[in-house]
């Protein structure tokens, strides 16, 4: 178990999962008011939820927290994939999976609905990173996510962490993925848009600096 940073007030915490015990093992979202006034927000979605509740918390989550709290004043933490279990990515077996990822898609699109409603400067940092098998259920549920993300593209900036590989620094994993958040202290240094193709499809595109210039 990891406590949260001192400065955190845990009463502050809001969680959206299903049921009311913090057993339950699907959560759809992490809530954390760090000011008063709320003006800028970050959106931070993932893989799959850890055990981070209202009372405890972990290295990945403090590490967003840390980063979050200098920079913006409320934090919302979604996952591509609801299922509370950071030790196991095989989702395939999982009891009513469709109605939990439904449930996970209907929580983002309410919440940034309400962001972008109070006009709130949104940034959304993308750190989904790509589970070791289930891939065909992450893509579909990933999909699901940028759509979400596309249709909402004018009132949000999306960001994602690079990661150095034999001293090259990558951009996005496999060129469609972005690199997991990891416990590691970060600073998201690549910026994206979502662009649909002629088939449908969501697909990330890293935003050349220079060219906007």
């Amino acid at each position: 178990m990891v406590a949260y940073p001192d400065y955190i007030d845990i009463r502050k915490i809001g969680i959206n999962r299903t049921g009311l015990t913090t057993e339950e093992k699907f959560r759809y979202s992490l809530t954390i008011d760090l000011k008063e006034e709320i003006k800028n927000v970050l959106v931070v979605i993932m893989m799959n939820p850890s055990h981070a509740n209202e009372v405890s918390s972990d290295k990945t989550v403090n590490r967003v927290i840390d980063y979050a709290y200098n920079n913006y004043d409320k934090l919302l933490i979604f996952n591509a994939l609801p299922i509370v279990d950071p030790s196991n990515d095989k989702f395939d077996n999982i009891e009513n999976l469709n109605f939990h990822c439904k449930k996970n898609v209907e929580a983002l699109t309410t919440e940034l609905e309400l962001l972008v409603k109070n006009d709130f400067r949104i940034d959304v940092l993308l750190g989904t990173g790509i589970p070791k098998s289930s891939k065909k259920i992450f893509d579909r549920e990933l999909q699901n996510i940028y759509k979400i993300l596309y249709n909402n593209r004018k009132k949000i900036t999306i960001k994602s962490v690079s990661h150095t590989i034999n001293k090259l620094k990558k951009k996005l994993r496999n060129g469609e993925y972005t690199y997991h958040i990891s416990r590691k202290k970060f600073q998201p240094s690549v910026d994206l848009i979502i662009k649909e193709d002629p088939m449908g499809k969501y697909l990330l595109k890293i935003v050349d600096k220079k060219s906007t210039k």
